[in-house]
């Protein structure tokens, strides 16, 4: 499900482990003209597209296959790259240093994380 092949548009990586909300958030990048950079369904394969790739937003889901993706986050700071987590538990279940960061609890429609995802790229929604 890697979407490499549009030229243009910002770059967003995408962090998640279930195949059904991948295909949406694909969706919703597809909407609003962005490039998906990933999945990454993994938390060493998170951590290297974080690190390493030039990305410009990131919706995160907090519990991935090896562990959880605060790793992730942390890095993404670091970058001063906005990013919106991602959970089906109340934000009181987040770890205090990221509760004040965007948030979508699953499950959210392909409306809310298209205006999330624009919103953290600097655009107003349409």
């Amino acid at each position: 499900m890697i979407v490499d092949q549009i030229a243009e548009g910002p770059r967003v990586l995408v962090v998640e482990d279930e195949m059904a909300i991948v295909l949406m958030i694909e969706e919703a990048l597809v909407n609003i003209g962005a490039q998906m950079v990933g999945p990454a369904a993994r938390l060493d394969a998170a951590l290297k597209l974080a690190k390493e790739v030039p990305i410009d937003a990131a919706v995160l889901d907090i519990t991935i296959r090896g562990g959880d993706s605060y790793a992730v986050a942390d890095t993404l700071a670091e970058r001063g790259i906005p990013f919106v987590l991602c959970s089906g538990y109340s934000e009181w279940a987040l770890e205090e240093r990221h509760r004040s960061r965007p948030q979508l609890t699953k499950p959210y429609s392909l409306g809310a994380l298209e205006a999330q995802v624009l919103e953290l790229l600097g655009r107003a929604a349409t």
